[in-house]
């Protein structure tokens, strides 16, 4: 049995530190969402949500993305139609994201609010982060019964002057119900 590697997810953090971050991601039957923001994850311009599709006829396949006004993120949720991101930049700025197309994303509910404050015990749990997250298999939930999906996440260092280069991948993967 053959195994299909596509890199849908594939990005390095070869950036100084900083208190900033991007790569939080979620997950729900049939998909994954992820964020990546201009200045942390090299190529990315602005501050995007990203969504890859897979299911039991099309396979692996992304049905786009939308565009954020920049924050970091403290709260991501997906669920079966949409993706709920949020946190915070120079105020409080939430998003409701409806998936369920299948060609096109579309965002149906922004809200802003400057006088609220972050407050973790309210606001969290924080979202799961592609850069802070244990390497290896992340088995992941499918109508598709032809096919298993399983999100593979890597990390590597390289010493370089000056510091370290952290490097981050996260692969998705289909194989056959017994994994091969």
């Amino acid at each position: 049995m053959a195994v299909l590697t596509f890199f849908a997810i594939a990005f390095a953090f070869c950036v100084p530190s900083r208190a900033d971050n991007d790569g939080s991601f979620c997950t729900s039957r049939g998909y994954i969402a992820y964020e990546l923001r201009n200045g942390i994850t090299p190529g990315v311009v602005g501050h995007v949500l990203k969504v890859v599709r897979f299911e039991p006829k099309r396979g692996i396949y992304s049905p786009g993305e939308v565009t954020l006004q920049d924050f970091q993120v403290h709260r991501m949720t997906c669920g079966q139609d949409r993706v709920e991101i949020s946190g915070w930049g120079n105020m409080f700025k939430k998003y409701a994201i409806d998936i369920e197309g299948k060609e096109k994303l579309n965002v149906i509910d922004y809200a802003e609010d400057p006088t609220r404050r972050f407050d973790a015990a309210k606001d969290g749990p924080e979202p799961l982060q592609f850069g802070h997250a244990q390497p290896g298999p992340l088995a992941l939930e499918s109508l598709d019964l032809d096919h298993k999906y399983t999100l593979l996440l890597g990390a590597s260092e390289k010493t370089v002057e000056g510091g370290v280069e952290h490097h981050r991948k996260a692969e998705l993967m289909q194989t056959d119900p017994q994994g091969a």
